[in-house]
């Protein structure tokens, strides 16, 4: 999201990775499918000498090639799973520790394709621990809005807290992630998605920003910078978002990643330098981390 357009440029990619690497805030990547065997290969050594983890995104996939994980159809979802099979084979020859996607549109059978999604995703599972080296990488559902752009099936909190106890019930490793930028889409707080409704269930955070205005260029889901001047997040909202991870227990929890993670998803306008999009993410997340609650009990930056 941060360097658009460099998941099938090789050399777009390795110099973004590069830069992410050489700033040591970053400790997680977050890549997707890659265009060929020899950019992987690179890829994963420069990951091993900097020291960072990695999670792999396949909501990207599943978005350009319109395949739908829950569908109700069985070729198209089995489509779709194959698909994600060939995405986990590249993760785990990645050494990612998670595995995102996110679930089919809404198709107006919510039943019929949730249970096919939980089909879904007890085969990707049980597909990563038959693959896995040593720990099954960790399968992550991200929310999505069910109204606004994605218009997808999970979705709604309620809807989301349901799958996951489903899919728990069989594989440990399987979780939910959060995105900040998704939850006014949603027309949720992070108060009631993390403290009421999903609790232990999410592994994973992303920060963005959003907007709601139709007649704004940027409305929807397209991760605008903080300081957008329609933008729904910016320094407050962060600040309520971690308050509401901390009494969530998030910074408490085992993850994918050993340690608490929390992930930037913005995207530089086209006339902006993504590094300095970065750097601005950076102040808002640092200036809302000092900022926090001072109950919360977690020591200031």
């Amino acid at each position: 999201m941060a360097f658009p357009n460099t998941d099938q440029n090789p050399e777009g990619l390795l110099a973004s990775l590069r830069a992410l690497a050489l700033d040591d805030t970053f400790s997680l990547v977050e890549l997707t499918k890659m265009p060929d065997a020899a950019t992987r290969e690179k890829v994963r050594a420069l990951l091993e000498a900097a020291h960072l983890s990695c999670a792999f995104a396949a909501t990207p996939v599943l978005l350009r090639e319109r395949l739908n994980p829950s569908a109700t159809d069985t070729a198209t979802r089995r489509h779709a799973l194959d698909i994600l099979k060939t995405c986990l084979d590249e993760a785990i020859t990645l050494n990612a520790r998670a595995f995102v996607l996110m679930s089919g549109p809404f198709g107006g059978d919510e039943a019929g394709e949730l249970n096919a999604f939980v089909q879904t995703l007890n085969d990707l599972c049980a597909y990563a621990a038959d693959h896995a080296q040593d720990e099954p990488i960790w399968i992550l559902v991200e929310q999505f809005d069910r109204d606004v752009d994605k218009k997808a099936l999970i979705g709604p909190s309620p809807l989301a807290r349901e799958l996951t106890e489903r899919v728990r019930a069989n594989h440990r490793h399987f979780g939910l992630l959060i995105d900040l930028s998704h939850l006014p889409l949603l027309n949720e707080t992070p108060e009631d998605c993390l403290s009421e409704l999903l609790g232990d269930f999410v592994c994973h955070v992303h920060v963005g920003n959003c907007v709601l205005d139709a007649t704004d260029p940027l409305y929807g889901d397209q991760h605008p910078p903080f300081g957008y001047p329609k933008g729904e997040n910016d320094v407050p909202q962060v600040r309520v978002f971690l308050d509401a991870l901390h009494y969530s227990g998030y910074f408490d929890r085992p993850n994918p990643f050993g340690l608490p993670s929390l992930s930037f998803e913005v995207k530089p306008l086209p006339d902006q330098d993504p590094l300095i999009v970065l750097a601005n993410a950076k102040r808002v997340l640092w200036q809302a981390w000092r900022t926090k609650s001072t109950s919360t009990g977690i020591p200031p930056y």
